[in-house]
């Protein structure tokens, strides 16, 4: 491979990082991602217009947002741990399927994840900001200000962004090509097999969501990248398998 040229992967960290610069720089007034008129809040233009809501994407219209939201982020620690883990399994990933094959992995991982945020918001499996009696009454003013009222639940209309569902579903991608090959963590500071660092962050995942933990409506995303990846990966293992002679 030739490492000078432009592969999916650096093309995904620029547009990411030019993005999150660009949001710092270009802020509109805004309230939980949506343009609304007096309120002295300010938002990054990237989360009023890209973001993902069940809200915005579904009842609005924007159903661009499924793909979009994966390319705003919250913060900076928010878009460097997702840069990172990019940078160090994309490549692999895209070497063995091809740029074309990768990116549309990539995006299928992220629309997985913003739906199964969603699904499971949508069955009460997890508590959101929008739970909290404060944020709640917020959004229940918001809703009626928009001509809404009475008929959207509260995490509807709660924003997502990050590209941690397609990131989580490229780390399974690497899992599942890679099984055996040893990584070394930051922290804790521990080396381990690839499938057993997957498996780990699956059942991390899990019980953050079943124990209703701190950021349980991310961890709900990262399953839903998770489970896609895992899912397309077992077909490509299926498909090789039935190739052999």
């Amino acid at each position: 491979m030739n490492e000078n040229r432009l592969t999916v992967t650096k093309a995904l960290i620029i547009i990411n990082v030019v993005v999150f610069a660009l949001g710092l720089v270009v802020q509109r007034h805004a309230l939980m991602g949506l343009p609304i008129p007096g309120v002295e809040s300010r938002e990054s233009f990237a989360m009023v217009l890209f973001s993902y809501s069940w809200f915005t994407c579904f009842l609005e219209g924007g159903l661009w947002r499924l793909v979009t939201y994966q390319f705003v982020h919250a913060n900076a620690g928010h878009i460097l741990f997702n840069m990172w883990a990019l940078y160090f399994f994309g490549p692999a990933v895209e070497d063995i399927m091809g740029g074309k094959r990768f990116l549309a992995f990539y995006l299928v991982c992220g629309v997985a994840g913003a739906l199964c945020s969603s699904l499971f918001a949508g069955l009460g499996l997890y508590s959101s900001i929008a739970d909290t009696p404060a944020n709640a009454a917020q959004l229940n003013q918001l809703v009626a200000l928009l001509g809404y009222g009475g008929t959207v639940a509260p995490w509807q209309m709660v924003p997502m962004v990050g590209a941690s569902a397609a990131v989580y579903g490229v780390m399974v991608a690497t899992a599942f090509m890679y099984p055996h090959v040893r990584i070394a963590l930051l922290f804790p500071p521990v080396t381990m097999k690839l499938r057993t660092f997957a498996i780990g962050v699956i059942v991390l995942a899990s019980a953050i969501i079943l124990f209703n933990g701190d950021n349980a409506g991310g961890e709900a995303g990262h399953l839903g990248g998770i489970i896609m990846g895992a899912a397309i990966m077992f077909i490509w293992k299926l498909r090789l398998m039935a190739q052999r002679p």
